[in-house]
């Protein structure tokens, strides 16, 4: 959470600083009926997990680290089909992936080393929604925000050195376990437009996705994976 809200500060503190400047930015001249009724979105940014759920509940208190480690480039392509001067149809598509090297935490091997695995969770979503810009096509910087729901397609996997408490003593062994699925998420969005000329815009963006996965596979009976989390995001818009 705490990565999430200095992405989220980054963002506005971006156009506070680019606020001045944007003030004596001239307006667009209106295009009237001949504006753009398409746009293409492709952005990038930064996505931390938010690792409220049993998974990530008990992955912390047996191993070294947090959801946080997970943080990662996250990449997004939208496409907008205006419905009117402000609201907008989106179809939005991202894609995320994090790993982190995590320990147990009071065990080690023979020597005292680290008994170490590598964690993987990745997401790949498409969704549908609406955007609703604010101001009109002739303000230099344009508000809006925006909400989406979909289908999130998600994996997990540990892969590496582990203890098989059930055997006595207890022994290490190396191995990998893996987890699939898919599910329905939904996504919400904030941002500023700022164009600069009839076609181009450059974007910053603020997202929060909500996504609650069932374990299966390797990972049946440990419950949920909280896939949720927020992400700051720069861009650029070409309306066509």
């Amino acid at each position: 959470m705490r990565q999430t809200l200095k992405a989220l500060l980054v963002v506005m503190s971006l156009y506070f600083v680019a606020l001045p400047a944007l003030a004596q930015y001239p307006s667009r001249p209106y295009a009237g009926p001949q504006a753009a009724k398409n746009q293409l979105r492709l952005n990038v940014g930064y996505f931390s997990p938010n690792g409220g759920s049993d998974y990530w509940n008990d992955k912390q208190l047996d191993f070294t680290g947090s959801s946080e480690d997970f943080a990662n480039a996250t990449v997004g392509l939208d496409y907008i089909r205006q419905l009117t001067g402000r609201l907008g149809l989106l179809v939005t598509a991202n894609f995320w992936d994090g790993d982190s090297n995590q320990s147990y935490r009071d065990y080690a091997d023979d020597v005292g080393a680290n008994i170490t695995h590598t964690t993987k969770v990745s997401t790949n979503s498409l969704e549908v929604g609406l955007i609703y810009s604010f101001l009109s096509r002739q303000a230099a910087v344009i508000p809006y925000i925006g909400g989406a729901g979909g289908y999130y397609a998600w994996e997990l996997e540990e892969a590496g050195d582990f203890i098989d408490f059930g055997a006595f003593p207890p022994q290490i062994f190396n191995d990998s376990f893996s987890s699939s699925g898919g599910t329905f998420g939904w996504s919400g969005i904030f941002g500023l437009e700022i164009p600069f000329g009839q076609k181009w815009s450059l974007l910053f963006e603020g997202r929060w996705q909500g996504v609650q996965a069932e374990l299966e596979g390797d990972f049946q009976g440990f419950g949920t994976l909280d896939l949720s989390g927020g992400s700051a995001r720069i861009g650029a818009s070409y309306g066509f």
